[in-house]
């Protein structure tokens, strides 16, 4: 089992949670269902479960992965959005959003296995 050093903040939790939750949308609308796709969605479900509940002590390293895969894509998402085109409000939000990101990143990257 790993815990986070440092717990996520509320705005942290909820784009985690954000991602994750594309993350399962995505896997649910996939035309296969294999066995290794519904062991994805449980630890999915179960990753956010402990996210939305605050548990920050008890991540199992296949949670952890999927969280991180799932930040890679909403943070390559985003990037795709930033252009020279984009108003600078939306350009700001975006940036926001990819700090955040990071910011959660770096602290699941810092994971400690529990004594």
């Amino acid at each position: 089992m790993l815990q986070l050093k440092t717990p996520l903040s509320p705005a942290e939790s909820d784009l985690l949670l954000k991602c994750l939750s594309d993350m399962e949308n995505d896997l649910r609308d996939r035309r296969t269902c294999s066995k290794q796709d519904l062991a994805k969605q449980t630890t999915i479900a179960s990753a956010k479960q402990k996210v939305a509940s605050h548990i920050y002590d008890s991540f199992y390293r296949d949670e952890i992965t999927h969280m991180v895969f799932a930040l890679d894509s909403l943070t390559r998402k985003y990037r795709e959005q930033l252009t020279e085109n984009i108003p600078p409000a939306q350009a700001e939000t975006v940036g926001a959003e990819l700090r955040t990101a990071a910011i959660v990143l770096s602290k699941l990257k810092r994971a400690n296995p529990q004594k």
